[in-house]
């Protein structure tokens, strides 16, 4: 997919609370009036892993399908603390309880613990995407009016693509920050790591902020050969609040030394080496499916299994490679998408 994407501000920008956008209505629906669905998302628009999951629900819910939607930002990159997370799903389940939808369609781990959860066990059906808790984590776990799509990251082909271009890579460096989504993240690259022969657990950190970071990856090429960036994105500056994760990203390619790779398009836009990407857009075309199963075909939630998306998308940075030395193979060129420099180069 081409980084344009995440330019293209078709839902939110500028939006501070929660907006009514509606899809024209269709004669093929026979129903006498559109279905109301919620979605709130953990984090924010523009953004091409919140816009894209949205965009794939759509797709999956079916262009026959007439819905109304309000769509709410619970920003939590910005609003980080527990106390601004607890009133951002204050401010949606107001929404949620005046307008009641038809459909709640939570995605990510902050909009189903500040959110979801709220509603489990009533009326209202629930579909998730972009979970990386397990659904227990959550309480979801027999819920008849739950359903949704988990999260789970392609650890082992990620670090294969990295071998691929750094053969040397044995010793791994994962670091994240204090996000509650991380912990299972984190257990799950663990239990992965018997089908990597020869790979170690060099160090596994999490960080509260910047400086940590910086001083952790700092000192990583003394005991590692490559680095895993998982959540970026609630690391404190010197003045409490949290830096851009664009410029954490920026701040890493830069002084980073080490071949390195998350699992978000995003993240190699800005800098990583290389990754087999999470599909924002499978994650909420899924979704979209469940959705439609429940609206128009009368399934329970809870008939319906939730289950991770399996299609991961290769992407190398090249301008990464070329500041590591690394000479990318032409088959590899081939078989992944390639990004030719910096995003932080083309925007603000």
């Amino acid at each position: 997919m081409n980084p344009v994407f995440d330019r293209r501000r078709v839902l939110l920008a500028g939006m501070a609370g929660a907006v009514v956008l509606t899809v024209p209505p269709s004669a093929a629906q026979g129903r006498g009036g559109p279905h109301r669905i919620m979605h709130v998302m953990s984090f924010d628009s523009p953004w091409r892993w919140t816009d894209g999951q949205f965009a794939g629900f759509k797709e999956g819910l079916g262009p026959d399908v007439q819905a109304e939607y309000k769509v709410f930002q619970m920003d939590v990159k910005r609003n980080g603390s527990r106390d601004a997370k607890e009133q951002k799903g204050r401010e949606a389940r107001a929404i949620i309880d005046a307008w009641k939808p038809d459909l709640l369609y939570a995605s990510d781990d902050d909009a189903q613990e500040f959110v979801a959860r709220h509603y489990l066990n009533q009326k209202m059906p629930i579909v998730f995407s972009g979970v990386n808790k397990e659904p227990r984590e959550h309480a979801f776990e027999g819920v008849p009016n739950v359903t949704g799509v988990l999260e789970q990251e392609h650890f082992v082909e990620s670090v294969k693509l990295l071998q691929s271009l750094a053969p040397q890579v044995r010793r791994l460096a994962v670091i994240s920050d204090s996000g509650i989504q991380w912990p299972p993240v984190i257990a799950r690259i663990r239990a992965a790591m018997d089908r990597l022969p020869g790979v170690t657990l060099a160090a596994v950190d999490q960080v509260k902020t910047f400086d940590e970071f910086k001083e952790k990856l700092a000192g990583y090429p003394a005991v590692a050969d490559a680095v895993v960036q998982l959540g970026i994105f609630n690391l404190a500056g010197r003045d409490g609040r949290n830096v851009r994760y664009q410029e954490v990203q920026k701040w890493a390619a830069i002084n980073g030394s080490l071949p390195d790779t998350s699992f978000w398009i995003d993240r190699v836009h800005f800098g990583v080496l290389a990754s087999v990407t999470i599909s924002e857009r499978e994650q909420g075309l899924a979704a979209g499916r469940l959705a439609r199963a429940i609206l128009l075909e009368g399934r329970t939630p809870g008939s319906l299994p939730m289950r991770p998306t399996v299609k991961g998308h290769p992407a190398i940075n090249l301008a990464r490679a070329k500041q590591l030395g690394i000479n990318v193979k032409s088959s590899l060129l081939l078989s992944t998408e390639v990004v030719t420099g910096y995003e932080w180069e083309h925007t603000p």
